[in-house]
């Protein structure tokens, strides 16, 4: 019996516009009612993740950074797991001459190399990719833009960077070219240590080899004494791979989902566009309440 449910954010529970509706949110309280612990694992930070739940009660505890914070209901930090500042000149090193877009990314802030008009032009590419901008929109009038500039701040160098002793829990790498992030992910694969994955064709997230959603969320019900086909997890992107991958009881992508994703989970529910996670919600309570008459 399942009594455990983990979702990720954006491509799942959220909606195509990036926001949680009513339809999805009311199944959620239902499963809790129902007794079913509800946690949220995404590869947003915390602030960014809670902002999504804006105007709405939620009690749960928040897999974030994919899987590099896990915090209580509350919001405090149960575990970090920061990168290695000394694998950042090797990584660059390996990006050199590639048409790409890097953000180091600490809670409520990102952290780019170079200047500030060319970081707000490459802020505005990627943003258009990952907000579906519409021909004749403009992207800097869109709020989830605004937000995202709210976040950068500009560094000369690396070093600059090392200086301000922050605690970096991914590496962010863009492009609107598929050909630069392929080319990308050849030059960085098997770097000891670190995980890459991605939530879009168009990127590359690099996290500490232990910051990954599957391995975060089969520690977390094991240190609540949750097995393993207790728990049902949701997703759509490669950054949920680790945990699609898994043995969870019921793996679940969405139909909007990277066919990788697709193929690996056990099953395939409705899109985000069409509240699947509501949906995948509502047929196990039916399940349950079969069981138990």
């Amino acid at each position: 019996m399942i009594k455990v449910i983990a979702a990720d954010l954006d491509g799942t529970l959220l909606g195509t516009n990036h926001v949680l509706n009513q339809e999805t949110y009311e199944a959620i309280l239902r499963a809790q009612a129902a007794g079913i612990r509800f946690v949220v694992a995404t590869g947003r930070d915390y602030l960014g993740a809670v902002r999504t739940f804006d105007g709405y009660e939620l009690d749960c505890d928040w897999i974030v950074a994919s899987g590099a914070e896990l915090r209580n209901q509350k919001g405090e930090i149960l575990q970090s797991i920061p990168m290695r500042q000394e694998d950042f000149p090797m990584i660059l090193e390996r990006l050199k001459g590639l048409n790409v877009h890097t953000r180091f990314c600490v809670t409520g802030s990102d952290y780019v190399i170079g200047n500030e008009e060319e970081v707000y032009q490459n802020m505005k590419e990627e943003a258009k990719l990952w907000l579906n901008i519409k021909e004749g929109e403009k992207v800097e009038e869109h709020k989830e833009f605004k937000v995202a500039m709210k976040r950068v701040h500009c560094v000369k160098s690396l070093d600059e960077l090392f200086q301000k002793n922050l605690s970096v829990y991914k590496v962010f790498i863009s492009s609107a070219d598929t050909s630069q992030i392929a080319a990308a992910n050849e030059r960085l694969e098997g770097i000891s240590g670190i995980a890459s994955a991605s939530s879009f064709v168009t990127n590359i997230e690099l996290t500490d080899e232990k910051a990954q959603k599957g391995p975060i969320i089969k520690q977390y019900i094991e240190e609540r004494g949750y097995q393993m086909e207790e728990v049902m997890v949701l997703g759509d992107s490669l950054n949920d791979y680790s945990m699609i991958s898994m043995d969870f009881g019921a793996t679940i992508a969405m139909e909007n989902a990277m066919e990788k994703i697709k193929n690996t989970a056990k099953y395939v529910t409705k899109s985000n566009a069409d509240n699947g996670v509501a949906f995948a919600i509502d047929r196990l309570l039916s399940q349950r309440e079969m069981s138990c008459r």
